[in-house]
């Protein structure tokens, strides 16, 4: 299994680096409410049908494989180098243990959005 290095972000711009990406702060709030570690197939899934506004059933295998191939080259490697979550790339599970909110909470953040409407998101 390999992990990534738990590295501390060294200011409180790289935690807002992080934490501004919508598709960082969806897979923090999959995997902080899951019980154990959630398959990237499925954050991949769920993220699409959130993108499209339709079920993960409805989403094609091309938005689910890109989602799933970008989430693993982009998006978990900076949550996983930080400390947030673990994610064993061999079996392409991501989980997270202790995390400071839960759920949507990752999602309702009001400085990380404002941040995103500034920059254009």
């Amino acid at each position: 299994m390999h992990r990534y290095q738990h590295t501390t972000a060294d200011t409180a711009g790289d935690a807002l680096a992080i934490l501004s990406s919508y598709r960082r702060r969806f897979v923090l709030a999959r995997v902080s409410g899951a019980d154990g570690a959630v398959p990237v197939d499925r954050l991949a899934a769920a993220l699409a049908a959130e993108e499209q506004g339709t079920s993960p059933d409805a989403v094609p295998d091309s938005e689910r494989k890109r989602n799933a191939v970008r989430l693993h080259h982009v998006d978990v490697p900076p949550l996983a180098a930080a400390g947030l979550v673990r994610y064993d790339q061999g079996a392409g599970l991501v989980s997270a243990e202790n995390l400071p909110l839960e759920g949507e909470e990752w999602l309702e953040m009001p400085v990380v959005e404002a941040l995103e409407a500034w920059n254009g998101r």
